[in-house]
C-alpha cells in the first residue's frame, strides 16, 4: 500500500503543538531566530530540542520550503481549518520594510531531561533493583557531566532510544550508563567522555556491519557480552537504523 504522505503530514503538522509546546509558525520563526543556514545543522538544532530524526527532517524541508508544508496543498490545508491558520498565514516572510517577528525563547537543549525523568516507571520486577523513572536525571548527571560538549548528544541518544523503547531504562555506572531491558538484563552500555560516546550493543549472532564494530573499551571493567559497538560525536548518527539495533538488543526475539 502506498504511503500517504499528505495525511501523515496532516497529522504531524495537527498535533505539533500539542506534541512540542509550538505550532509550526513559531517553530519556523524559532528556526528562523537561530540563524542557522546549512539543513544539517537546522536538522541537529531540531534533534537538540527533541525531535526524532525523521520529523527534525520534515521540520527543516518545510523550513526550507519557505515554511510551507510539502505534501498538503491549499485545498488540503482548507480542509483542515486548524492547520490552514497556524501553518501557512503565519509563516509567510515579512515584506522586506516591516521587521522581522519577535521569536519565542528557544528552549536549552537540556529541557528534554525533565520530561524524561517524569514519565512512569516500567514495570518492575520485585527481585530486580531499578532506577525511580526511566531515566534518573540525578543519578546520571555525574556520568553526563564526563561528557563535556557530547552531553546533548547523550540526552539525545537516551531520548530516543526511550521514545522507541519505552520499557528500557538506564543506569549510572562508574564512566558509562547501562542500558536494561524490561526484566533489568543488561542490552547495551553508552561510554561516555569529552572525545566521543562508545554505544555497545548484545545482539547476538547478528553480523557486525557498518557503522558498527567490535566493541573496544578504553576502560577494561565494562562487563557485558557485547556484539557491536558504534562510536558517535554526531546527531546525524543516531539514524533510525541505529536506533531499530538498539530496539532490537532491548526487545530480544
Amino acid at each position: 500500500m502506498a504511503v500517504d504522505y499528505a495525511e501523515k503530514e496532516r497529522e504531524f503538522l495537527e498535533s505539533l503543538e500539542a506534541d512540542t509546546g509550538r505550532d509550526l509558525a513559531q517553530w519556523m520563526s524559532a528556526i528562523a531566530a537561530t540563524g542557522l543556514t546549512d539543513r544539517n545543522a537546522i536538522i541537529d538544532w531540531l534533534r537538540l530540542q527533541g525531535f526524532l530524526f525523521a520529523r527534525a527532517s520534515w521540520m527543516e524541508r518545510i523550513h526550507h520550503n519557505g515554511g510551507r508544508p510539502i505534501y498538503l496543498d491549499a485545498a488540503a490545508l482548507a480542509s483542515s481549518g486548524e492547520v490552514a491558520e497556524k501553518s501557512v498565514a503565519p509563516v509567510r516572510a515579512p515584506a522586506p520594510s516591516a521587521p522581522a517577528p519577535a521569536a519565542p525563547p528557544v528552549a536549552p537543549p537540556v529541557a528534554v531531561v525533565p520530561t524524561l525523568a517524569s514519565r512512569a516507571p516500567a514495570p518492575v520486577a520485585p527481585t530486580v533493583p531499578r532506577p525511580k523513572s526511566a531515566v534518573d536525571v540525578n543519578s546520571l548527571d555525574e556520568v553526563l557531566a564526563d561528557a563535556k560538549g557530547y552531553r546533548p548528544l547523550a540526552l539525545l541518544l537516551l531520548r530516543d532510544i526511550q521514545s522507541l523503547a519505552p520499557e528500557a531504562t538506564f543506569a549510572a555506572r562508574d564512566g558509562y550508563i547501562a542500558v536494561l531491558t524490561a526484566d533489568g538484563a543488561l542490552a547495551g552500555v553508552i561510554t561516555v567522555s569529552g572525545k566521543e560516546l562508545r554505544l555497545a550493543l548484545a545482539l547476538g549472532a547478528k553480523a557486525v556491519l557498518p557503522p558498527f564494530s567490535k566493541p573496544k573499551f578504553a576502560k577494561a571493567q565494562i562487563p557485558g557480552a557485547f556484539t557491536h559497538m558504534v562510536v558517535l560525536t554526531d546527531a546525524r548518527q543516531v539514524t533510525p537504523d541505529l536506533l531499530a539495533a538498539v530496539v532490537e538488543a532491548v526487545k530480544p526475539a
